[in-house]
């Protein structure tokens, strides 16, 4: 390269040096001048070059990073396109599940409102028989009114109506067949009192407190107690024209006290006829299909 350069810078000089005569001295001297600017060119030039080439290099260099960079772009896109996939179908999915789930709630809704619906019925049944009970109840305390106070008690326990008329005050002492008018006559107004009320069953039960039995005939107070209630049961049923399909007989002789037998008050507390009421068995069912259906 630094020959062609020299033979580029001596075309010029060649008619300068044919047509002057110089000197050979001056001549080697423009000749050397010209080799240094040659040579200075020449290094210039490869330094030049070698830049050049260091440049070639670091440009290689970079589009060999742009090209990894670019590649791992393209991986990246494609990761990120694929994960905008798998987001798309993890939402459908989930979409249709909870659609799913919806449409199984939706049907649990409606089988729980059918559900509330009929217990709601049956509340409503149950709610009915005990407002009639707290009407029978108001009716009976209303017919004795003009009883004493202290021959009856009136209350509702557990859905059942319960009337407790003294013994003393029902029958002649010992007795279980003689009763007293007055004794007669309550039973009488509280049988009228239930025949309003066909739905109800009636369980007359007999009670007494826990001394002796003077009579042999009788083998102990429970019969005792059992034969009292019988002669209740035949006074609503036979004389009072109650229903003998409703009415039932029972006997819990000294067993079900109300009150300590250690005092003369507390025995005569516990000797009693208790008349039970509460929902016909057959009809309470009857009428709780009736609102199932």
């Amino acid at each position: 390269m630094k020959k062609h350069l020299h033979l580029l810078l001596l075309l010029p000089l060649i008619p300068l040096l044919l047509s002057s005569c110089v000197a050979k001295k001056k001549h080697l001297e423009i000749i050397a001048a010209y080799d240094h600017q040659i040579d200075s060119l020449g290094n210039l030039l490869d330094t030049a070059g070698n830049r050049i080439y260091r440049l070639d290099l670091d440009v290689a260099e970079r589009k060999g990073e742009n090209a990894a960079l670019l590649a791992s772009q393209d991986k990246f896109m494609n990761r990120i396109i694929e994960l905008d996939d798998e987001i798309e179908r993890l939402q459908q999915k989930a979409a249709s599940h909870a659609e799913s789930l919806d449409s199984r709630l939706q049907q649990k809704d409606a089988i729980i409102a059918a559900k509330q619906e009929k217990i709601d019925a049956l509340i409503a049944t149950l709610n009915q028989r005990n407002t009639a009970m707290r009407d029978l109840e108001q009716a009976l305390r209303d017919t004795l009114k003009q009883v004493d106070s202290t021959a009856y008690t009136i209350e509702i326990t557990d859905g059942q109506l319960s009337v407790a008329l003294q013994l003393d005050f029902l029958f002649y002492p010992g007795s279980t067949d003689k009763t007293h008018s007055a004794g007669r006559d309550a039973i009488e107004d509280i049988s009228r009192v239930l025949a309003n009320y066909p739905t109800l069953d009636v369980l007359v039960i007999g009670h007494t407190d826990n001394s002796p039995l003077r009579r042999t005939s009788i083998a102990d107070k429970w019969e005792f107690s059992a034969l009292q209630a019988a002669t209740i049961v035949q006074l609503m049923t036979k004389k009072f024209d109650l229903a003998t399909s409703r009415v039932m007989v029972g006997a819990k002789g000294e067993f079900e006290p109300r009150a300590s037998n250690a005092t003369p008050e507390g025995r005569a507390r516990n000797e009693r006829i208790e008349i039970r009421v509460f929902p016909s068995r057959e009809s309470l069912i009857r009428d709780l299909r009736r609102r199932l259906e």
